[in-house]
């Protein structure tokens, strides 16, 4: 019986989110591991395009799996970020790795999580305050 109620609880935006989230995870792997020559650049620095590439990330997986823990959310994300590095890392043939690029990737989690986190702060002292 639970499994139905989370179904019947799924809307059109949260699916629509869950397929830009499986298309994030694909472009930003692909991104991160294929050669640097064939990676469309959209801003100047690199450095920019991995913080907007995880920001995005952390935001479609915050809208379409709305009911998971936030906390253990923003970990995977940042788990995945540590693979894809240390792929990178590992493999002969690729570019190097840095520790900035981790560094932009978990800030690009954490800069989308944010306004999420502040909302529920905000929340919580509003539902403190009209109990007193």
């Amino acid at each position: 019986m639970p499994e139905d109620r989370r179904k019947a609880n799924l809307t059109p935006w949260m699916i629509a989110a869950l397929a830009a989230g499986a298309w994030a995870v694909i472009a930003v792997a692909f991104a991160s591991l294929a050669p640097s020559s064939i990676i469309p650049h959209i801003f100047y620095s690199y450095h920019v395009e991995h913080f907007a590439a995880f920001y995005v990330l952390a935001f479609v997986a915050a809208a379409g799996l709305a009911r998971f823990n936030l906390t253990r959310l923003s970990l995977g994300v940042i788990a995945f970020a540590i693979v894809l590095e240390a792929i990178r890392m590992l493999t002969p043939a690729h570019r190097l790795t840095s520790a900035e690029d981790l560094v932009c990737d978990i800030a690009g989690v954490l800069a989308a999580y944010a306004p999420i986190l502040l909302g529920r702060f905000r929340d919580g002292l509003a539902h403190a305050s009209a109990e007193r």
